[in-house]
């Protein structure tokens, strides 16, 4: 190990024990008087917002009760906000964002347009002062810092705005703006991230990695980013193993001069590399880098299947923490316990209100605080931040899971109703009819596209007069370009191909008598969600199908 290496584990390992301890004491505290910790913190956001053009119209100020912020600023989805957040970037006016971003996280919007969401320094702060704390407990627990950290992140410049600012990914900008010697730390440059092409990103990030042998933490939002990882090590294992015996990079000339720059001081010899790979029987976490602690990803939601994947690859003495409630308009949980993965919610930084995912079905909007919560329930989640997004409606489905003081623990159960998200990529039912409309002419008579997490492909079965040739290509297609979170995944191979299979004549008459049958819809109300989950689902296909395929 480098020089540089042991002083940059020695400043991270005392960073967890100060920097990392006294936040996370810092979130235990107010966890004992949640709704004094979230007043305090709407307050400070209304402050900050209140001079923004959307503030001035709403009339919020730090004075405001909660009950009068509720009565002033109506529950608000991207959309409400769009037209704001693009004045914004034309004009330089603080429309929606209290100060002028840093950067817009970029990810996909339920129309063919992405969200831009503002960064500004103070929630930059959040998200990095967050870091430390939710790092505190696998170092704690697993020792999970002892070594080098494989860390996987996005480009933070995606595409350049009008206004010049950048907008990419927000894990991008806390990855490129790490002090030196904490940055020094991972395997992987942040340049990396840059990279289009997936299956390079993928090739060039296994040779960097399989190269330390001391890598004791893998962080990755979405354990199908470490599967997809192992698949192009097993895929490639030749070639890197050649890589790993002689130095270099077989495919460094099809490398940016700035990635390659970034990479080439790092493809030394590895020749300890060269042979586990080479000798090992099936490539695993637990062959390539025995000396893993922790994995830091999602566990729940759509990431169930592959979270049990990468858990069974794993060191016997290493543990699995879920990443927490993370999504591109906020940090909003953080795990406090590893052991049990209890996560709390940030009290500080981010203002929540909720309503009973049952009532909100029914059109109810009338919303819950942090400390009305109740113990296994399930709930729409509405967060206020310092961003400027006021009474914003994620869309997420949340569950207690239980209380650390009296401030309830939340772990992310779904996406809401008419968003699915298999691997992160929040497709909605909108950009499913618009594909459907592409690639059918005459329109299908029904349709449903369901997602099916385990083998992480939408299968979507079609009731159609179409007798032209397959469709598929077109059809995912048009998805990848309605949404670019779906063609980012599809790109990496995170996503199948959609498997589009036709179904008899009837079907929908069919599946329309057991709405109302069965399931005891109005026959006058009985509505078709075009996009479900598989495990949501509760009517069979199988006598339906019609042999005659795409």
């Amino acid at each position: 190990m480098s020089l540089r290496s042991q002083l940059a584990q020695f400043v991270l390992a005392a960073s967890m024990e100060t920097m990392g301890r006294r936040r996370h004491a810092d979130l235990l505290k107010q966890a004992a008087d949640p709704a004094r910790a979230q007043s305090d913190a709407l307050k400070a956001i209304l402050r900050l917002c209140k001079e923004t053009t959307q503030g001035r119209r709403f009339g919020v100020s730090e004075a405001l009760s909660f009950d009068d912020f509720r009565r002033a600023v109506p529950i608000q989805t991207y959309e409400d906000i769009r037209p704001g957040i693009e004045r914004q970037i034309a004009t330089g006016m603080l429309e929606v964002a209290p100060e002028p971003p840093l950067m817009y996280a970029r990810t996909s919007g339920t129309t063919g347009q992405p969200k831009h969401i503002p960064v500004t320094r103070s929630t930059l702060k959040q998200f990095r002062a967050a870091q430390q704390a939710m790092a505190f407990p696998p170092h704690a627990a697993y020792g999970a810092f002892r070594g080098r950290i494989l860390g996987f992140g996005g480009a933070a410049r995606e595409e350049a705005l009008s206004n010049g600012v950048p907008a990419g990914s927000t894990s991008g900008l806390i990855y490129e703006t790490m002090p030196y010697l904490l940055r020094a730390n991972y395997v992987v440059p942040a340049e990396v991230f840059g990279i289009e092409d997936y299956e390079l990103k993928y090739l060039v990030t296994a040779r960097l990695a399989l190269a330390a042998r001391d890598i004791s933490l893998i962080a990755a939002a979405n354990p199908s980013t470490i599967i997809r990882l192992i698949s192009v090590i097993e895929a490639q294992r030749a070639r890197i193993t050649q890589d790993l015996e002689k130095g270099g990079f077989h495919a460094l000339d099809r490398l940016s001069p700035e990635v390659r720059a970034a990479v080439e001081p790092l493809l030394g010899p590895s020749r300890d590399g060269a042979k586990i790979l080479e000798q090992a029987n099936a490539v695993s976490l637990a062959d390539l880098w025995p000396n893993l602690r922790a994995v830091v990803t999602w566990l729940g939601g759509g990431c169930i299947h592959s979270a049990a994947s990468v858990r069974a690859q794993l060191p016997k003495a290493a543990g699995m923490i879920d990443a927490g409630y993370i999504a591109s308009e906020l940090r909003g949980t953080i795990v406090v316990d590893a052991r049990s993965n209890l996560a709390l919610p940030m009290l500080g930084d981010v203002f929540f209100e909720f309503v009973e995912n049952a009532a909100w079905d029914r059109g109810e909007r009338e919303t819950l605080l942090l400390h009305e919560l109740a113990q296994g329930a399930e709930y729409q989640i509405i967060v206020t931040t310092a961003a400027g997004l006021l009474r914003y409606q994620m869309n997420d489905v949340m569950r207690v899971t239980g209380f650390i003081g009296a401030c309830p623990t939340l772990e992310f159960v779904r996406k809401g109703r008419g968003v699915t998200s298999i691997v992160g990529e929040k497709l909605s039912e909108d950009q499913i009819h618009l594909a459907v409309a592409t690639a059918f002419a005459p329109p299908p008579v029904f349709y449903i596209a369901l997602a099916d997490t385990k083998s992480a492909v939408y299968r979507v079965f079609i009731e159609t007069a179409f007798d032209g040739p397959d469709r598929t290509k077109t059809f995912d297609e048009k998805l990848q370009q309605l949404n670019i979170e779906y063609a980012a995944k599809r790109g990496s191979g995170r996503l199948a191909p959609p498997h589009l299979v036709r179904l008899r004549p009837g079907t929908g008459a069919a599946y329309h008598r057991h709405c109302v049958e069965v399931k005891g819809q109005r026959e006058s109300q009985a509505k078709v969600l075009a996009l479900q989950r598989v495990e949501d689902f509760d009517f069979d296909f199988s006598d339906y199908i019609d042999e005659n395929a795409f």
